[in-house]
């Protein structure tokens, strides 16, 4: 169990400096829709390190994982509300927001690779599904990001009547 004790610590850590990231990053950028969107991101990293943090102890204490039910993927629904009010910011006036949308992006991609790769080195089921779950939630921030970030750099080139395709 010592990789899998490893794997949690170094997720826990992702998700820490994750919540760091959206707090600090909340009060940088200028768009009022990304700044909500990082708190509820910075709330979701939060709950994310505690689900790590009980599976670390009954691993530590138990040598084994605790059964759990994420269903707590409501909170997730978050993400979705906020990428919907996305929408509607008008990334002209909020390009200085284009690269830390972009960091943003990395670091949630980078999550969910590791959470896919770490997947692979486990048998225990209730890792399986813990992580399994971890993938799917980071994929959705990442692809959330991703379109986002799309959206500004073509908004930018076409007010800027610049067409790269």
């Amino acid at each position: 169990m010592k990789n899998a004790t490893e794997i949690l610590k170094y997720a826990m850590n992702m998700e820490r400096k994750a919540q760091e990231f959206y707090n600090f990053y909340k009060d940088k950028v200028s768009s009022k829709k990304i700044k909500e969107l990082f708190e509820g991101l910075a709330s979701m990293e939060e709950e994310h390190y505690s689900i790590l943090e009980r599976q670390l102890d009954s691993l530590e204490k138990n040598n084994s994982f605790t059964e759990i039910n994420l269903n707590e993927a409501d909170g997730e629904s978050i993400i979705q509300n906020k990428t919907k009010d996305l929408e509607h910011v008008d990334f002209e006036y909020d390009l200085s927001d284009l690269p830390i949308l972009r960091m943003a992006y990395a670091m949630e991609n980078d999550f969910a690779t590791f959470y896919e790769k770490a997947l692979e080195q486990t048998e225990d089921e209730q890792a399986k599904y813990l992580l399994s779950t971890l993938a799917k939630w980071e994929r959705e921030h990442r692809d959330s990001f991703e379109e986002e970030v799309k959206n500004a750099m073509q908004s930018t080139w076409f007010s800027q009547s610049f067409y790269p395709f």
